[in-house]
């Protein structure tokens, strides 16, 4: 029987030894703990840079007005109730007005009289300018007719004729000649009618303005709606006297508001008009309006905590029929858009710098450059590519470059 060849005691004391010195390694590696982490796709697709209000916008509509009363006076009758819509010029609210109405048909009846005196001076000035014409033609006649017979006459005074009927031809034409003068002042006279009749038609544009303000005051006592919309609160009931100036009630027009919203004075240089906004309401959970940016404030508001904002105002594009004035809305402003883009969950890119991807089992670093991003999802611009596995569970203290991972769907807490 062959015998069994026996190793040396140089190399079994060399094999003692790599043993001893492997051992330790074996026991890291038995050791070496996997670290569970939640992970995700890098994706190509949209990517958005926005700008969100530091706070809940509120929903305000575009007319909203204290109708207010423009005389003393008693409500008599309110036509609407709360939630009722009304018209443009609606009679909304009555003041007792028995004694305005008084007034304007004491106006009127005034100014009828005017208008009947002022008929009368005309009417006499007219006559009176037909007489004084006939007269002065009248009188133009006889001094005519009496001067050629006194003219007639005066060659033959002393010869053919009496002395006595040249001087009665003589007297004819003078009594004509004076009747004459007195006729054209006569005629005169009448240019006083004329003045009488400037005056009454003067204290016509008295007697209508008289009427105008009267009118003016008993309108006042029916107060009309200035717009069409809708009544979101009465404030004075039947039987209340109220002063001018005094609301009795708002009246809102729900079809047209807007959303007034603050933002950080750091934002200001990224808010523009005609910017587009995401606007979502509690009332409506995932559901998202679009708006228009129409007005930004030209300066900044410092509030109680000092914290300084800029007011912006957004006009609700679609569904204002949702709107609800006094609604909080939470905005978000569309600064840059782009398309077909990679980009990744915000949420996994750590100090904007870098990133763990998953490569054999193992987290590996990458450093990131990103482009446009919001609180969601950040454009890569280079380090990473479409479909690479991303690390969204970077705030884990074991996790670092090279340790074996675990992907799971959720984190226990």
């Amino acid at each position: 029987m062959a015998r069994k060849r026996r190793l040396g005691p140089q190399i079994l004391g060399w094999l003692i030894f790599l043993a001893i010195l492997a051992a330790p390694v074996a026991y890291m590696l038995a050791k070496e703990d996997t670290v569970d982490v939640t992970a995700t796709i890098v994706e190509r697709g949209r990517v958005e840079e926005t700008v969100t209000a530091i706070a809940s916008g509120t929903v305000k509509p575009s007319l909203d007005s204290m109708v207010a009363t423009g005389s003393l006076g008693t409500v008599v009758q309110v036509h609407y109730e709360e939630g009722d819509h009304v018209n443009e010029g609606d009679v909304i609210v009555d003041l007792d007005h028995d004694e305005l109405d008084a007034q304007v048909r004491l106006a009127e009846a005034n100014l009828k009289v005017g208008q009947s005196r002022l008929e009368q001076a005309k009417m006499g000035a007219s006559i009176g300018s037909e007489v004084a014409a006939t007269r002065v033609a009248q009188t133009q006649a006889q001094f005519e007719q009496a001067k050629k017979d006194f003219e007639s006459m005066k060659p033959l005074a002393g010869k053919a004729i009496r002395q006595n009927d040249f001087e009665k031809a003589a007297l004819a034409l003078k009594v004509a000649e004076e009747s004459l003068a007195a006729a054209k002042a006569g005629q005169r006279e009448n240019q006083v009618r004329e003045e009488e009749i400037r005056m009454a038609e003067a204290n016509i544009e008295q007697l209508e303005a008289a009427v105008a303000v009267a009118r003016a005051a008993r309108g006042n006592a029916s107060v009309k709606a200035p717009f069409g919309g809708v009544i979101a609160k009465i404030f004075s009931d039947e039987g209340e006297a109220v002063s001018m100036g005094m609301p009795l009630m708002q009246l809102v027009d729900p079809s047209k508001c807007y959303v007034e919203a603050p933002f950080d004075e750091a934002n200001a240089a990224e808010i523009r008009l005609g910017q587009k906004a995401r606007i979502n309401l509690d009332a409506y959970r995932g559901e998202d309006f679009t708006g228009v940016v129409e007005f930004i404030s030209p300066v900044v508001s410092i509030n109680p905590d000092l914290s300084r904002t800029l007011n912006v105002r957004i006009r609700v594009e679609e569904g204002a029929d949702k709107f609800l004035a006094g609604m909080s809305a939470d905005v978000i402003l569309l600064v840059e858009e782009k398309d077909d883009v990679v980009f990744a969950p915000t949420e996994a890119l750590i100090r904007e710098e870098y990133a763990y991807v998953i490569e054999n089992g193992r987290a590996v670093r990458r450093d990131v450059t990103l482009g446009i991003g919001n609180w969601d999802t950040t454009e890569i611009v280079s380090g990473l590519e479409q479909g690479d596995q991303i690390i969204t569970s970077i705030s884990l203290t074991a996790l670092e470059e090279g340790v074996p991972v675990n992907v799971v769907e959720s984190l226990e807490e």
